[in-house]
């Protein structure tokens, strides 16, 4: 059923705290579908923990690889926060899109489908911009109804409210994790002209390649083997074709790597700098704050902040080079690491 985690994967400690329960999400609905046990009891086990030396948050309780790999296999193949990040699967047309999907589902009372539709269309709701009053007060009575399958009104309303929808909001999963804001920071504590090659991790499509497109610079996408992480092949066709896909670093030295809200799905994430990233000079990382979000989700093995970060940074041989920025007022925030050059002995 579960297995259980007996020491911090970070710094191995055993000592810990209680910190906070899971998030109620599709993954938790696909967990019980592939343990066969009531989505409480899954929520309620793979609770999560705070070390006491590192203060990495972990669960103490995590599902077996069998079971993990079920999930980005059998039950969510494509990743949703990437290929959201393609216009088609924002705006009007997809949210009127979603509204007729949800109504033939909910008629044919196939409850599974509609609840994954609405919970699409709340998504797309959630995520624009759009900070009008009267968007705001509609937006919240259209839920309201979408929620409890009033279809009436929704059938009634959706029309209205599509026509409000404006452009997703920044750092939403239909904007990834693109902006001035990333370049300005980048900007101020690393010079592109010293940058010889830049590299990402994760999801090929949240990332910063727009950032780091110069005539000097090669850009790479290391499609590691994350058995907790979707299977990148559907968001690569997307991907520019500047950008070489490898599969590991071998003897090739990366300048730079992006590691944009991944970090807190493999688990053992010390391997993840040991052995595939340990010729990296720069590290850029963006992790989705708990002290922001108030939340963990159940797929998620782990939650990072500063202190922890700040402790893998030591262990790894880097430094924090610059404060932490947070991202507008997401839940995220972005770290800068830099490789501490060895000194050399002279004789």
């Amino acid at each position: 059923m579960f297995k259980i985690i007996k020491k911090c994967p970070l710094c191995g400690s055993k000592k810990k705290s209680k910190i906070i329960k899971n998030n109620r999400n599709i993954y938790s609905y696909f967990l019980s579908k592939i343990l066969n046990l009531d989505e409480n009891f899954i929520l309620k086990n793979m609770q999560n923990y705070k070390c006491d030396n590192c203060e990495l948050i972990y669960k103490k309780k995590w599902i077996f690889p069998k079971n993990v790999e079920k999930i980005y296999r059998d039950f969510q193949p494509m990743h949703p926060g990437g290929l959201n990040t393609l216009k088609k699967n924002f705006g009007k047309k997809k949210f009127i899109e979603l509204i007729k999907k949800y109504k033939y589902f909910l008629n044919k009372k196939n409850y599974e489908f509609s609840g994954r539709k609405k919970r699409e269309i709340i998504k797309i709701l959630n995520s624009t911009q759009n900070n009008k009053i009267n968007f705001i007060k509609l937006r919240k009575k259209f839920v309201h109804n979408l929620i409890n399958d009033q279809l009436d009104f929704v059938v009634r309303d959706n029309l209205t409210l599509s026509k409000m929808i404006d452009k997703p909001k920044i750092y939403s999963q239909f904007s990834g994790f693109r902006s001035d804001e990333i370049s300005n920071y980048l900007n101020k504590i690393i010079n592109l002209e010293n940058i010889s090659s830049y590299a990402e991790i994760g999801c090929p499509l949240w990332g910063n390649y727009n950032h780091f497109q110069k005539p000097w610079i090669k850009q790479y996408f290391i499609n590691i083997d994350e058995k907790n992480f979707w299977k990148p092949k559907h968001c690569l066709k997307y991907l520019s074709k500047r950008v070489k896909i490898i599969k590991k670093l071998n003897r090739n030295k990366i300048d730079f790597v992006g590691i944009y809200n991944f970090l807190d799905h493999p688990e053992n994430p010390l391997n993840l700098f040991r052995k595939e990233l340990k010729k990296v000079e720069y590290l850029a990382i963006i992790c989705e704050d708990i002290n922001l979000s108030k939340k963990i989700d159940c797929q998620h093995f782990s939650s990072w902040g500063y202190k922890s970060l700040l402790f893998l940074s030591k262990k790894i041989g880097y430094t924090i080079i610059a404060k932490p920025l947070r991202l507008s007022n997401s839940i995220f925030k972005l770290y800068a690491l830099k490789k501490i050059k060895q000194k050399t002995m002279k004789i």
